[in-house]
């Protein structure tokens, strides 16, 4: 019995499909999600939702949202969500870069500063993705 899965943002489905196991990355660490999982709400962090089938996996970009699992159902309710081969990586590599360089120059404890530090983290799980692509 497969798992239904279903990645949503605010400005779209992403997409929506049967699969064998979720990888996705929770904020109190990484959930593996199997066919009759008990229920379970959790907070995404930035990273790499990985979709798994017996013909390969589908790898997402995730910033951000909620996970809820059900009745091998898994929505995935993301602030955004990039598959791998929609990466830009260069736009994510001056991403990162410039995130750095604002931290630098900018007070920890500034709301600024969190922002650049979550715009790294963004990025960082963007190139991930991506790096997956290319294995």
């Amino acid at each position: 019995m497969p798992l239904h899965v279903s990645i949503v943002t605010p400005e779209a489905p992403v997409t929506s499909g049967d699969y064998e196991q979720v990888l996705a990355p929770s904020i109190l660490g990484d959930a593996g999600i199997l066919p009759m999982h008990r229920p379970l709400l959790a907070d995404l962090r930035e990273g790499m939702l990985v979709l798994k089938t017996s013909e390969g996996d589908d790898c997402y970009a995730v910033s951000g949202g909620f996970l809820e699992v059900s009745n091998d159902r898994v929505t995935v309710l993301a602030e955004s969500a990039e598959h791998a081969k929609d990466i830009d990586v260069e736009r994510a590599t001056a991403a990162l870069q410039d995130a750095e360089a604002q931290i630098t120059s900018l007070e920890s404890g500034s709301a600024e500063y969190h922002n650049q530090l979550a715009r790294a983290r963004r990025a960082r799980a963007r190139l991930e993705v991506a790096k997956s692509l290319a294995h």
